[in-house]
């Protein structure tokens, strides 16, 4: 495990999702890529039973840890646990409950380039497709700090130069301690949370 940022890919207008990606796809294999596999990461959120002002708690599974479950609360901590996570939690129903439309994943291929693992994904709750998510991970580093530049750089390969090289929040407050799959997770509720309002808006630009 590296240090990974995930980010949504901005779909052009007179496109659909499915021929994006495919161009999407073509830009990282003419930079020498190899597709190595499929990925998915999914994302149920449930909240608390009749309790005012609850934090919703996000349970999400990734292919790239099949062990493991993440437990990641609204702007709040994250656990990580095995996977009777999913079973504890439904023996608790009177306190947590999925929420209605709570379930998202984005499902996709996994590439490598030298010491760089890509993973593009298409975003969907059940029938309804929401987007794309483009995962870049340096596995050399540990350290957000030392590699966030050589992350940019590659980006700006297929993406442009008009991409947000700032420093998402989520790694900057921990630029300096060891990057840990948790994190990862983080980025991509966020990203489910933004994907799931019908005015949001990528900020990744492409050519």
């Amino acid at each position: 495990m590296g240090v990974a940022y995930v980010s949504p890919w901005k779909v052009p207008a007179g496109q659909n999702v499915q021929q994006n990606i495919e161009e999407l796809h073509n830009s990282i294999e003419q930079l020498g890529a190899i597709k190595t596999g499929l990925f998915t990461v999914e994302c149920e959120s449930y909240h608390a039973v009749n309790v005012a002002n609850s934090k919703t708690l996000h349970l999400i599974h990734s292919t790239e840890y099949p062990a493991s479950r993440f437990a990641c609360f609204e702007d709040g901590p994250s656990i990580v646990s095995d996977v009777m996570l999913p079973s504890f939690l439904s023996k608790l129903r009177s306190v947590w409950q999925p929420r209605k439309g709570g379930r998202i994943e984005s499902k996709g291929h996994r590439y490598e380039l030298g010491d760089f693992v890509l993973k593009t994904g298409i975003i969907s709750m059940g029938p309804s497709t929401k987007g794309i998510s483009l995962e870049v991970e340096y596995t050399p580093c540990v350290y957000p700090c030392d590699c966030w530049g050589i992350i940019t750089e590659l980006l700006k390969g297929f993406v442009g130069e008009n991409m947000a090289t700032n420093m998402p929040t989520l790694i900057l407050e921990k630029s300096k301690e060891i990057y840990t799959p948790d994190i990862t997770m983080q980025q991509y509720v966020e990203l489910f949370s933004n994907m799931r309002k019908s005015n949001y808006t990528p900020i990744v630009c492409v050519k």
